[in-house]
C-alpha cells in the first residue's frame, strides 16, 4: 500500500476519484432502511463536496490529506484538521468497500492521528448506526461522548480521545 500526503495525494488524484469512493463508501457505511429524504439528500451533499474538501485541506495549513493507493487504485482517504489548539477532528475518513478488512482504514487512521499529534485530544464525527466504525475508533481510544450535539442532518455521535492516548 502506498501512502500518499497533501501535494503528493493530490497529484495523483482526481475529483472523480474522490467522489466515487466517497460515493461507494457512503453507500456502504451511512445508508439504512429508515433514513428520511433529508437525510438521504445529506449523503448527497457529502458526496458533492467531498472533493473540493479533500483538494482544499493539501492546501491548508491546519489540515492534513492522505490517500492510501493499492495496485493504482485509491483505497481511501483521511483529513485531519486542527481547528484550534484545543479542537483536533479526523475529519473525514473514507475506505472503499472493495478494501473492507486489509488494514487500509488502520493506516490512514494512523496518519490522521499523528498528524494532529496523539499527544493531544482529538474527536470525530460517527454515524450513529455504523456499528462498524463505532467498534473501530474505540480500538483507537475514542468513546463516545453523550452529552455532544451535531447538527447535521444524520444521527451522528461525536467520539473523543484524551491526550494521553486514553478515551476521553
Amino acid at each position: 500500500m502506498a501512502l500518499l500526503t497533501d501535494r503528493a495525494a493530490r497529484q495523483r488524484l482526481t475529483e472523480n476519484d474522490i467522489s466515487e469512493l466517497t460515493r461507494r463508501a457512503t453507500a456502504s457505511t451511512f445508508l439504512a432502511d429508515n433514513l428520511t429524504p433529508r437525510q438521504l439528500e445529506g449523503i448527497d451533499h457529502v458526496v458533492r463536496l467531498s472533493a473540493a474538501t479533500a483538494f482544499g485541506a493539501c492546501d491548508n495549513a491546519h489540515q492534513m490529506l492522505a490517500a492510501a493507493f493499492i495496485e493504482d487504485r485509491l483505497a481511501g482517504y483521511v483529513i485531519a484538521t486542527v481547528h484550534s489548539p484545543d479542537s483536533r477532528e479526523l475529519d473525514w475518513l473514507m475506505v472503499d468497500p472493495d478494501f473492507h478488512g486489509r488494514g487500509v482504514a488502520a493506516d490512514l487512521m494512523r496518519a490522521g492521528m499523528d498528524w494532529l499529534d496523539t499527544d493531544k485530544p482529538m474527536w470525530l464525527n460517527v454515524v450513529r448506526h455504523n456499528r462498524r466504525a463505532i467498534h473501530f475508533y474505540e480500538r483507537f481510544g475514542f468513546i463516545i461522548d453523550r452529552k455532544a450535539v451535531t447538527s447535521f442532518g444524520m444521527p451522528q455521535y461525536i467520539m473523543c480521545r484524551r491526550k494521553d492516548g486514553a478515551a476521553a
